[in-house]
């Protein structure tokens, strides 16, 4: 037998996602580009086959059990589920989490689309004739926020119910430079989002209405937009804190309200084991309804699953708001009568729960 490394190729009845048996649709809605180790499925002659097989794991061999034995075949475009590893295109719903139910499968041009009902005729026209979502609402916004980049509101193509939101995902930190380009591995960022906030949903906390979810592959990146229903009567905790060009920065009594709510949030999330790696002032809503003031989570691409009830997250989650609203504080203007500062150092780390010591 000649030397080197053993080279298989996948059992040809089963497709190359988790194990799931082979979808009919020539298209699959996400498929990472070929790599030179996407080859190795090329069998060299004499190589042993048995070995992939007693590599499949526990969950993957129950999933074909239970196709194998008749299990749940509804439709994939009604009921799009989605796996750890990016969509799973499977018969039965992954193992890790609840399935994202409600959603349906979209193609137009390289364009692979999850929306709902009221969304997938939009959707499609809106790809077709400007290339992205984000684009289409640039055309016809109704208004413009303000992020990382502009965030367009547009009117509900249904004519009712509230009007729609759609952000472009933009990298921040080290890797701003990059812009809105993402490397094509593991799953895309709005997907993994609209499976995330449906778990968030389940645990009870409060996030904006996913309608729409986009990704736009080109070689080896790829481009994301989501699309949410817009939450009225709600700012960002930045904006109550320090205010934005149209809007002044809310009262002492408001932004300790809107601390206080937001500490709660945290310890909510910690105890329920989630861990946000990007909670920071942009991306925590705090509306109110009547008397009533809450904390509206965003930004869910990057939750993970975590230990509940863990002292430790809680404080990283604290820290990490923390260190954010001091950015803020740091680069705002100042007055010389400014005498609310304080509210946003001591007070700030009193309502957060963080001694005066906590960096």
């Amino acid at each position: 037998m000649e030397g080197g490394p053993l080279r298989t190729v996948p059992r040809p009845d089963r497709g190359s996602i988790h194990g799931a048996r082979r979808d009919p649709d020539p298209c699959p809605l996400w498929s990472p580009p070929r790599t030179n180790a996407g080859n190795r499925g090329e069998r060299r002659p004499g190589a042993c086959r048995s070995r992939p097989r007693a590599l499949r794991s526990g969950a993957q061999r129950m999933r074909d059990n239970d196709t194998s034995s008749g299990g749940d075949h509804t439709s994939r475009q009604d009921d799009h589920r989605l796996g750890p590893e990016g969509p799973y295109l499977g018969p039965v719903a992954p193992p890790d989490g609840p399935p994202s139910r409600g959603f349906k499968r979209i193609k137009v041009g390289k364009g692979q689309i999850l929306a709902r009902t009221e969304a997938v005729s939009w959707s499609s026209q809106a790809v077709a004739e400007h290339g992205s979502l984000y684009q289409a609402a640039l055309a016809s916004a109704s208004r413009t926020l303000y992020g990382r980049g502009p965030v367009p509101v547009v009117a509900n193509p249904e004519s009712a119910g509230p009007p729609w939101l759609v952000r472009r995902y933009y990298r921040g930190g080290l890797m701003r430079a990059f812009g809105d380009r993402f490397l094509r591995a593991g799953r895309p960022r709005s997907f993994s989002e609209v499976e995330n906030s449906a778990r968030i949903v389940e645990m009870g906390f409060v996030t904006p209405r996913i309608v729409a979810a986009a990704v736009y592959p080109s070689g080896a990146i790829y481009r994301a937009d989501l699309v949410t229903e817009f939450v009225p009567r709600a700012r960002t905790l930045a904006d109550l804190l320090f205010g934005n060009p149209s809007e002044g920065r809310a009262s002492q009594e408001a932004r300790r309200e809107a601390l206080a709510c937001v500490a709660t949030l945290i310890t909510r999330l910690s105890k329920a084991g989630v861990r946000h790696k990007d909670l920071n002032a942009g991306n925590v809503l705090i509306a109110r309804e009547a008397q009533h003031v809450h904390a509206i989570l965003l930004d869910l691409d990057q939750c993970r699953p975590g230990r509940p009830n863990d002292l430790m997250n809680a404080k990283r989650l604290r820290r990490r708001l923390a260190r954010s609203i001091r950015k803020l504080d740091s680069v705002r203007p100042r007055s010389d009568h400014d005498d609310e500062g304080n509210l946003t150092n001591d007070e700030m780390r009193r309502l957060l729960g963080l001694d005066s010591k906590t960096s």
